[in-house]
């Protein structure tokens, strides 16, 4: 017998409901004092790094010792990790979005502010490590004294574009997924702000203050049906341009490594390790991070058992394939593998640093099958827990490939046993930092979970309850006319009154407002073939192209910019960097269509001044019936809608909008 899932959202909520749930926290923020306990532990360790780099600034210590051929090993591998976490968080957040998965609003709002601010850590990396020949200037090591650029002419520039790119494209999901969600804290904000003016309370200006702010960030969104369609498609757009940018990142990293000397890194199922591992971190962060929102701020209504059921299943068959993965790589290499690998794997197994190894094929492996019992997939405390090695053991993961592969009997540089120093810790501690600061900010600041996607699981008969019954008063009729505003408990009856006045759309401009998409507005208004995944498309093939182009002009006249030292005209080796700076150059295409045809920001439009308008970010769905050339229309219009039967058309008040 198949049990049914538990529900995704608790019943009895409503559209007012959970918009309060969420925006209380920000507004409110019940958790102050631990809030700011946390706050100061991650501020500590951000300060321990700055403190650290102004240290060795000031003292002039060889940073970069290059007498080890693996002294980057904890920088690179700590940067390999947040870039595993960046791309496990988005491109799970990508997959809920483009399969339209209903339940998907807190996982994707979590996941998506994961993977940006885990590619703002991994950022500090690539900065520093490029920078290395202005530190000349503070008397340290690595001047560029034959003219060489290191930096430039290595795969260090992939990176540096894979950041890029990645940060574009994170913020872009992140911000387009919370737009409608920051419109909704605006207006809480302007009605909080309101009441405490009315009551001359001390705290006036500073919420007026919030809600200027907030409206700022909304940039103008007016909840238009026009503006959540094409809203619609860029998510889905910048979410299908990120998954594209996961897979170009994860296997490119392995072809770098496949398409060097060293033993340990040929192996077929490298690419698939990296994606599975990289998936498998950002999930585990991802669960972490939504069991301590979910309990610190009770959200226990929003983030129900069956997100916590999905995301326990999700881990236990990503722990799977990767129990597969390393199964595999062993046996294949002992069964027909050469003679330097399998040395390899024996030192990764026994050798000085098999802790590493160990740490990772456990932590990887063993911790997710405790999901196959039903009781620990509802434990957030479990959940987190495992989330949390798993995280641990990707990281293990990354060390272990680079150093035993790196300390090789026959390179003279490795000779020097590999140890870990104090800059290395210091730059992964003060990433630690910068992430969890981060995400404290966001939490006490912005909405932690997608109201707009929970609204959506709300039933239509708790959207006609939350909203109120009475009708406001008609404005002069006398006075110059904007046109005339309804509102309405549901879209259906948004979309019927709609279609009661399709006759009048050659002397009136109609616009339907709510806060939810609404797909049957779209319909009755005639907006349905709009798109604009051709600028998208035409984006990516421009960028793609043009950079591709730089890249061989570059290396055919010797320029700096010679992408990973490759020989000239040396086509392949430009491939991954160019489809990353392709996924850039997309998306920011898609960004200029989204506000060109949506006009944001727009903060003057006459919508504001419906009455109650506010509401059509909470419970509420709205009729703007813009008059055409002081047409005498106006009482024909509410004539005709009062005209129309309870529950099928009619509103709930009509009010007219002067100029």
């Amino acid at each position: 017998m198949i049990r049914d899932p538990a529900p995704a959202i608790r019943p009895g909520e409503d559209m007012r409901s959970v918009g309060e749930a969420v925006t209380t926290i920000t507004l409110a923020h019940p958790a102050g004092r631990r809030w700011w306990i946390a706050f100061a532990g991650a501020a500590a360790l951000l300060g321990l790094f700055a403190l650290t780099l102004c240290y060795l600034l000031y003292e002039g210590v060889g940073i970069w010792d290059n007498n080890n051929a693996v002294v980057w090993a904890l920088d690179i591998a700590s940067y390999d990790w947040w870039i595993g976490v960046a791309c496990g968080s988005l491109l799970v957040s990508g997959i809920l979005l483009l399969l339209g998965v209903e339940w998907r609003g807190p996982v994707s709002r979590v996941a998506e502010t994961v993977g940006l601010l885990a590619t703002a850590a991994a950022g500090l990396y690539p900065i520093i490590h490029l920078g290395r020949p202005w530190f000349f200037y503070w008397n340290l090591p690595y001047p560029n004294t034959f003219g060489l650029w290191p930096q430039f002419r290595s795969p260090l520039l992939w990176d540096a574009i894979d950041i890029v790119s990645f940060l574009v494209l994170a913020l872009s999901l992140w911000y387009i997924g919370l737009l409608p969600d920051i419109a909704c804290l605006r207006d809480r904000a302007y009605a909080e702000a309101a009441r405490q003016i009315e009551a001359v309370a001390p705290t006036r200006k500073t919420a007026l203050l919030r809600a200027r702010a907030y409206g700022i960030l909304a940039s103008g969104w007016r909840g238009s049906a026009a503006h959540w369609q094409i809203r619609g498609q860029a998510y889905r757009i910048v979410a299908l341009l990120g998954v594209l940018l996961v897979v170009s990142v994860q296997t490119g990293a392995s072809v770098m490594l496949a398409g060097s000397v060293m033993p340990g890194w040929h192996g077929t199922l490298m690419p698939v390790s990296f994606l599975v591992h990289a998936v498998l971190s950002g999930v585990g962060v991802t669960a972490a991070l939504m069991m301590l929102v979910r309990g610190v701020y009770g959200l226990s209504s929003l983030v129900t058992d069956r997100h916590l059921d999905v995301l326990a299943r999700l881990m236990l068959c990503l722990g799977c394939a990767s129990a597969y993965c390393y199964g595999a790589e062993i046996f294949d290499t002992f069964l027909a593998g050469d003679a330097a690998g399998r040395a390899v794997l024996m030192r990764r197994m026994e050798g000085g640093h098999a802790l590493a190894f160990w740490a990772a094929v456990i932590g990887l492996t063993l911790p997710p099958q405790a999901f196959w019992s039903a009781r620990a997939r509802r434990s957030p405390l479990i959940l987190a827990v495992v989330g949390l090695l798993v995280a641990a053991g990707a990281y293990a993961d990354h060390v272990m490939i680079l150093v035993v592969t790196l300390t090789q009997d026959f390179l003279p540089s490795s000779r020097l046993p590999y140890s870990i120093d104090h800059w290395g810790v210091a730059t992964f501690v003060g990433s630690i930092g910068l992430f969890l600061t981060l995400i404290l900010l966001f939490v006490r600041y912005l909405p932690s979970v997608s109201i707009t996607e929970i609204r959506r699981l709300v039933p239509t008969g708790a959207q006609a309850a939350a909203a109120a019954s009475t009708r406001r008063p008609e404005g002069e009729r006398d006075a110059p006319l904007w046109g005339v505003a309804a509102s309405f408990p549901s879209e259906a009856e948004l979309a019927a009154a709609l279609q009661a006045l399709s006759s009048l759309q050659d002397r009136i401009h109609l616009d339907g407002y709510g806060p939810v998409p609404m797909p049957r507005t779209l319909r009755a208004l005639g907006l349905e073939g709009r798109s604009i995944l051709p600028y998208a498309l035409g984006g990516a093939l421009v960028g793609g192209a043009a950079f591709y182009g730089m890249c061989i002009y570059a290396t055919a006249y010797d320029y700096v910019f010679l992408v990973g030292g490759r020989p000239r005209f040396s086509w392949p080796s430009f491939v991954v960097p160019s489809v990353s700076f392709a996924m850039l150059t997309g998306c920011l295409a898609v960004h200029a269509a989204l506000l060109w045809l949506n006009r944001l920001p727009r903060l003057n439009h006459p919508a504001f001044n419906i009455p109650g308008f506010l509401n059509a970010s909470q419970d509420r769905f709205f009729l703007a019936v813009e008059l055409r050339d002081d047409s005498p229309e106006a009482a024909r219009i509410e004539r005709r809608l009062a005209a129309l039967p309870q529950g099928s058309g009619r509103p709930l008040a009509i009010a007219r909008i002067p100029r």
